[in-house]
């Protein structure tokens, strides 16, 4: 039902369909726009008013995507639409897919952690972006689908012609509360009668008929995802194995700064408990090789899950041969008492764990301690340009501090 204010006329939803645009965000309101108030917006239709809103309509997520899909023309039905749920494996599994159907002549869009502010977007924003990528003559809509936005109703009225889930490990309890609710929201994802619909069951079945040029068992079942996605879009073995062969990870993702120093540096994205122990797991395997150490930063964000935090800590204590324990993104918390709930899951013994705040000094610290053959892990922020620390915002990127630390050191 369209409501409207006093002086404001109402509107037919054949209006609502022909109008300029829609916004569920007040404040990017333009004259001509129909304002979407989700529950909980109405305090915001006044402003959205005043800034010129043709008109506003109340509604739920499930009736915003109806409304995107009438005004956008169902673009989801136009499209390869690929979905990936997952804890760990999402972003490196879509940015595959992607590069292999790019280089096999296709014209791919990938939405995800890597694009923007939320993995999953709203339903408007996702629709809105599929109808320009079909404008732009696109062919596949690659998305990340988080456990917030499945229990949010933002993939509503998506229709996806693939759906893979990588695995279900712990996370986002501070939001889902139990292990089992969220288990239980990802699969809900997955419970339908898509014939494309893929479990890690049947991907790690899948043979690679090639040498994986990523790093690590856990790259090694992100490629069989991958090969899983490209066969189900049809791709031939021979179209799989010449675009994969020679794919890269994505940025902040198991990724390597080379400065020309003796050791290995890797920065990743790794922020629960089984994303460092996959990593740890293969810096290991290098470190073996290597005959060196295996050294780990990492810390652990705040308004997040907190149970995770002393799990995290026994985790790098048990593969690590050296700690430094920093702050993430501590948000509103306090990073020291982020960081004495880490410590709570490291046992007292010889293994030397260190706590720095700062984490340019931390990231500094272990640089500065690395020995030739060593292997160093800064785990947690990967991709991230930002540090969020008492509601700022502050630049800060892993694989920039990384880099100038290993040129200082060289000087020094």
């Amino acid at each position: 039902m369209i409501e409207k204010q006093l002086k404001y006329k109402k509107n037919t939803l054949a209006d609502i369909i022909s109008a300029t645009m829609y916004q569920y965000d007040s404040r990017q309101i333009k004259p001509s726009d129909i304002y979407i108030s989700l529950p909980g917006g109405e305090k915001y239709i006044p402003g959205a008013l005043e800034k010129g809103a043709a008109s506003y309509i109340k509604a739920d997520r499930k009736k915003m995507a109806e409304l995107a899909n009438a005004y956008y023309d169902n673009p989801s039905q136009k499209l390869c639409v690929i979905g990936i749920t997952g804890t760990n494996g999402k972003t490196t599994v879509a940015h595959l897919v992607g590069q292999a159907l790019k280089k096999a002549g296709f014209n791919p869009y990938v939405q995800g952690t890597l694009t923007g502010k939320l993995t999953t977007p709203e339903s408007l924003d996702t629709i809105r972006a599929m109808s320009e990528h079909l404008q732009n003559k696109g062919t596949h809509f690659i998305m990340e689908v988080s456990s917030h936005a499945i229990a949010q109703d933002r993939i509503s009225g998506i229709i996806f012609h693939t759906k893979l889930l990588t695995n279900i490990t712990q996370d986002h309890l501070d939001y889902h509360k139990t292990f089992e609710a969220y288990s239980q929201t990802k699969l809900s994802f997955m419970n339908d009668n898509n014939p494309n619909r893929f479990l890690p069951e049947t991907t790690e079945r899948v043979p690679l008929r090639f040498a994986s040029p990523l790093s690590g068992a856990f790259n090694y079942k992100n490629m069989q995802a991958a090969v899983q996605i490209l066969k189900a879009c049809g791709l031939n073995e021979a179209q799989i194995q010449d675009t994969l062969s020679n794919a890269t990870p994505p940025p902040g993702r198991f990724e390597t700064i080379d400065e020309g120093q003796g050791f290995k540096v890797i920065v990743d994205y790794a922020h629960t408990p089984d994303g460092l122990k996959n990593v740890l797991q293969e810096a290991q395997v290098l470190a073996t090789k290597t005959h060196g150490k295996v050294r780990v930063l990492f810390g652990c964000g705040g308004e997040r899950d907190r149970t995770k935090r002393p799990k995290m800590g026994t985790i790098a204590h048990h593969y690590a041969d050296h700690i430094v324990i920093t702050q993430d993104n501590p948000r509103s918390e306090d990073p020291a008492k982020i960081i004495e709930e880490i410590l709570a899951g490291i046992p007292q013994t010889k293994i030397p764990c260190e706590v720095i705040l700062d984490r340019k000094q931390a990231i500094q610290h272990i640089i500065n301690l690395a020995q030739d053959s060593d292997i160093v892990m800064i785990a947690g922020k990967g991709h991230e340009t930002h540090q969020i620390i008492n509601g700022k915002t502050l630049p800060f990127d892993d694989r920039e501090e990384v880099r100038n630390a290993l040129k200082l050191k060289r000087k020094s």
